[in-house]
């Protein structure tokens, strides 16, 4: 969580706080000597606001359960993401990860087990992003990847990383657990977010079928 909201509240109120102070120093003789009690209530009340204020703004941006990014910080980011690609002709790459059979995780161990696999899946997920990466949870089960500066190859990288790690996650929390993906590339695949992300979402299904039937 920033602390933007706390400390834009501090700057302000210690602004106040001296210019309050030099004016009754300079107009009502008042010395600087005299502990500044109401000035030191203000930036209590500061502090809290500004806390209450970042605790909004963190949960208005980010999943409550996974710490990820949510649906409506991607929407407001993408635009500009695009436009630095095009600005510097690059790549990005997007990538969907579903975790196969949730469903019946949630009904064999219920579904505090579920939300305990999100959260290690989220953990292990951000250990194999790069740190200029941005990831989100985009569904129940589902993750978004978006990778600036990515063409296809570094996105398999980043896929095949996570995927990697997950047999001992599976291990560790004693679940089978295994996740299925698909990628798109901006802007040879498509132009927009809704269009990479269905193309990526048509591939990872793509992908999960021809699995099963394997």
């Amino acid at each position: 969580m920033k602390y933007t909201g706390r400390i834009t509240g501090l700057i302000i109120m210690l602004i106040a706080i001296v210019a309050v102070r030099v004016y009754a120093y300079i107009y009502l003789d008042y010395s600087f000597s005299h502990l500044p009690i109401p000035g030191v209530i203000g930036l209590c009340i500061a502090f809290w606001a500004g806390k209450q204020y970042d605790k909004v703004k963190f949960y208005s941006e980010k999943d409550s359960l996974t710490g990820f990014y949510n649906r409506r910080f991607v929407d407001t980011l993408f635009p500009s993401l695009l436009a630095q690609m095009d600005r510097r002709n690059e790549k990005l790459s997007v990538a969907i990860l579903d975790c196969d059979r949730f469903k019946d995780i949630n009904d064999r161990y219920g579904h505090k087990k579920g939300d305990l696999v999100l959260q290690e899946l989220s953990a292990l997920l951000f250990t194999s992003i790069r740190k200029s990466d941005i990831v989100a949870r985009w569904g129940g089960d589902e993750f978004l990847i978006i990778a600036p500066y990515a063409d296809e190859e570094d996105i398999k990288v980043i896929i095949s990383r996570f995927k990697n790690k997950l047999q001992e996650l599976s291990q560790n929390i004693q679940i089978d657990i295994s996740v299925s993906s698909g990628y798109a590339i901006y802007p040879s695949d498509a132009k927009t977010l809704d269009d990479l992300i269905n193309i990526a979402d048509s591939r990872m299904y793509g992908y999960k079928n021809t699995a099963r039937y394997c």
